[in-house]
């Protein structure tokens, strides 16, 4: 079936801006979401559900693309460099809506006021994949499930290190990857840097840095540790277990 999310005469999700080399595209969305991101955080969000995921997407994206906040009417695979070239395995279109039901509920399940830090971050760290694992928009599924989680977080009385996220993106996909692998998923990835952003405590940000006015390098340097080229776990393909 065709990708109905591209133009026809490039490999490009076709935009309401009408851009059509794939870069500019990126650059545009990200700084749009970026910003959508910073509205929607001060408004404050506690729909902890598939239609509040819904929402989350729409104004992250709704500047950018007309099926933002819609469930993709595709189905779709992704090549990943940790499953050599393979492809989490997405819901289908058509079982969206019951797959979503189900990591939604199972998370509305657990007594997460009764949990210390410790198993707080845990549970994240095993729930939440399951709502990316899904995959239901075309777009833009990791931004919209971390913003989520981030929410959700403070609504428990923690508090979520955005700036560590932000600046660790290739290494929060590559965890979710890792923990959307059925009976061989690894959730520890993603409870490292969980455990790091969690905090108990208000996060003091460099004002600087939360501007964008801080250099790739300096980034680069202070977040090292969680670095998209220091994270190499054992490529399941392999494993016959």
């Amino acid at each position: 079936m065709p990708d109905i999310y591209l133009y026809d005469d490039v490999h490009v999700l076709r935009n309401k801006l009408d851009i059509k080399d794939e870069k500019t595209l990126d650059m545009i969305e990200a700084e749009q979401s970026r910003q959508n991101m910073m509205l929607l955080y001060e408004q404050g969000f506690e729909d902890f559900s598939p239609e509040g995921l819904c929402q989350i997407h729409e104004v992250l994206f709704g500047d950018i693309y007309e099926w933002a906040g819609k469930y993709r009417v595709i189905n779709i695979e992704k090549r990943e460099r940790l499953l050599a070239g393979r492809s989490v395995w997405y819901a289908n279109d058509e079982d969206i809506p019951r797959e979503l039901a189900k990591a939604f509920q199972a998370i509305h399940r657990l007594k997460w006021e009764k949990m210390s830090r410790e198993k707080f971050v845990s549970s994240l760290a095993k729930h939440f994949p399951k709502i990316w694992q899904v995959h239901p928009f075309r777009e833009g599924n990791t931004r919209t499930v971390v913003m989520m989680m981030t929410f959700f977080v403070e609504h428990y009385d923690y508090y979520m290190d955005q700036e560590l996220m932000a600046a660790s993106a290739g290494y929060v996909r590559d965890s979710f990857v890792m923990a959307s692998l059925d009976q061989f998923s690894e959730y520890e990835h993603l409870e490292k840097i969980l455990m790091a952003a969690v905090s108990t405590e208000p996060i003091e940000y460099d004002t600087d840095t939360l501007e964008a006015q801080e250099s790739e390098d300096e980034r680069s340097k202070k977040y090292k540790k969680y670095k998209k080229e220091d994270y190499v776990p054992q490529p399941h393909y392999k494993r016959e277990d």
